[in-house]
C-alpha cells in the first residue's frame, strides 16, 4: 500500500477532482431538503461520483480493470433536464419514462473502450437536452410575464447564464476531443484542468444561487392549460369589451398598486375567469400582463411627477407607492414605456414647468 501511494502522483486536476467530489457531496446534503431542487441534489452527487471515478482511472487505479466514465456523458443531459424540469414545475413524468432517458447509458457501458465514439454521441446527447431546457426556460417566461404582475422578479436568468456556460463547455470538450492526437501533452492537461474548473464554478453558482431560496413562479401547467380554451383571436369585439370593464376595475380600485398582483387576484375581484382576463388583455392591448400592469405604474408615476415636486418624494418611493417591488424593474419599465429614464423625465418635467412660468 506504501509502495503504491508513492507511485501516484497528483496533478493540479487530481487536486480539483478531489475538492469537486467532497463539494458535490456537501451541496446535495445541504439541498436535499428542497424538493423542488432536490434533482439538483442528484445532479451534485453524479458530478461527484463522476469526479472520482475520473481521478481513480487517472491515477491508473481502475483504468486497468474497466474504463467507466466515458458513458457518464450520457446522463449528464438527462439530470440537467429534469432539473429544470422540476424548477419551472412541469408535469411529473412516470419513473418508467424518466428511467428511459438513461438506457443509452447503458446501452455504452459495453463500448466505454471507443472512448471518442462514446463521448462524441454524449456530447450530442447532452445539446439535445439543453435545447429541450431552454425551451422550458421559455415557457416559464412566457406564462409568468402572461399572469404575474412581478415576473421580473421570478426569472430564472440565472439558470439560463449557468446553462449557457455549460453549453460553452460542450463545444470545447468536442473541440478538445477531435485534436486530441494533435495537442502536446501539456496543453491537454491545461484544457482539461479549465474544463473542469469552470463546471466546478458553474455547481458553486448553482448552489449559492439555490441557498438564496430564489422566488418561483408555479403556474405554468395551468396557464398553459388555460390556452386551449381561449377563444379565437378573431372575436376582437368581445376582447375589446371584456377589457374596458377589467380596466375601469383596475383602475378605479388602483388594483395595480399591489406590488404582487396576479391574474388570480384579479379573477376574484372582477368575477371573470383567468383564462378571459389573460386572453382579454392580451388581445386588446397586444401586451401580457405583466407589461399592462407595470404601463398603468409607470402613468401613475408620470402623473405624481407633473403634480408633485420630487425634491419631497424620492423617484423610488413614488415607484414603490405605484406597485412595483424593485428599482431595476421600475426604471427598466419607465424607460420601455417612456423612452426617458425617470431622472431624464424629471429632468424635461422641471424645465417644461419653468418655461410655464
Amino acid at each position: 500500500m506504501h509502495v503504491l501511494l508513492q507511485s501516484i502522483e497528483l496533478l493540479p486536476v487530481n487536486l480539483l477532482q478531489v475538492v469537486f467530489t467532497f463539494f458535490g457531496a456537501f451541496a446535495a446534503l445541504l439541498i436535499w431538503h428542497l424538493k423542488r431542487f432536490r434533482s439538483l441534489a442528484v445532479y451534485f452527487i453524479f458530478q461527484a461520483v463522476l469526479m472520482l471515478f475520473n481521478l481513480l482511472e487517472e491515477l491508473q487505479v481502475t483504468r486497468s480493470y474497466y474504463l467507466l466514465t466515458p458513458v457518464f456523458t450520457l446522463a449528464t443531459g438527462p439530470l440537467l433536464y429534469f432539473f429544470i424540469r422540476a424548477v419551472v414545475n412541469d408535469k411529473d413524468l412516470p419513473p418508467f419514462i424518466i428511467g428511459l432517458h438513461f438506457v443509452p447509458m447503458l446501452l455504452a457501458l459495453p463500448f466505454t473502450s471507443d472512448v471518442q465514439r462514446v463521448i462524441g454521441f454524449g456530447s450530442l446527447s447532452q445539446i439535445v437536452y439543453l435545447t429541450a431546457a431552454f425551451h422550458l426556460l421559455y415557457r416559464y417566461h412566457v406564462a409568468s410575464m402572461a399572469v404575474r404582475s412581478d415576473a421580473n422578479s421570478l426569472t430564472l436568468n440565472w439558470i439560463v447564464k449557468a446553462l449557457s456556460v455549460y453549453a460553452l463547455i460542450i463545444i470545447n470538450d468536442v473541440v478538445r476531443l477531435n485534436l486530441q492526437q494533435q495537442t502536446p501533452p501539456q496543453l491537454k492537461a491545461f484544457w482539461y484542468f479549465v474544463a473542469v474548473a469552470v463546471i466546478f464554478a458553474i455547481s458553486c453558482y448553482l448552489l449559492f444561487k439555490v441557498l438564496r431560496q430564489p422566488q418561483l413562479f408555479d403556474g405554468m401547467r395551468a396557464y398553459e392549460a388555460s390556452l386551449a380554451q381561449v377563444p379565437q383571436a378573431d372575436e376582437q369585439v368581445l376582447a375589446d369589451s371584456v377589457f374596458a370593464s377589467l380596466e375601469q376595475t383596475i383602475i378605479n380600485d388602483a388594483l395595480y398598486k399591489k406590488p404582487r398582483l396576479s391574474v388570480l387576484d384579479l379573477s376574484e375581484v372582477t368575477g371573470l375567469n383567468v383564462k378571459d382576463i389573460s386572453w382579454a388583455i392580451n388581445q386588446a392591448c397586444q401586451q401580457n400582463f405583466c407589461e399592462y400592469i407595470n404601463g398603468l405604474r409607470v402613468k401613475a408615476v408620470q402623473q405624481q411627477i407633473s403634480t408633485v415636486a420630487v425634491g419631497n418624494t424620492s423617484l423610488l418611493d413614488m415607484a414603490f407607492a405605484a406597485g412595483f417591488n424593485s428599482k431595476s424593474t421600475f426604471n427598466a419599465a419607465f424607460k420601455k414605456g417612456v423612452g426617458m429614464t425617470p431622472s431624464q423625465f424629471v429632468r424635461q418635467n422641471t424645465a417644461d414647468q419653468g418655461a410655464k412660468s
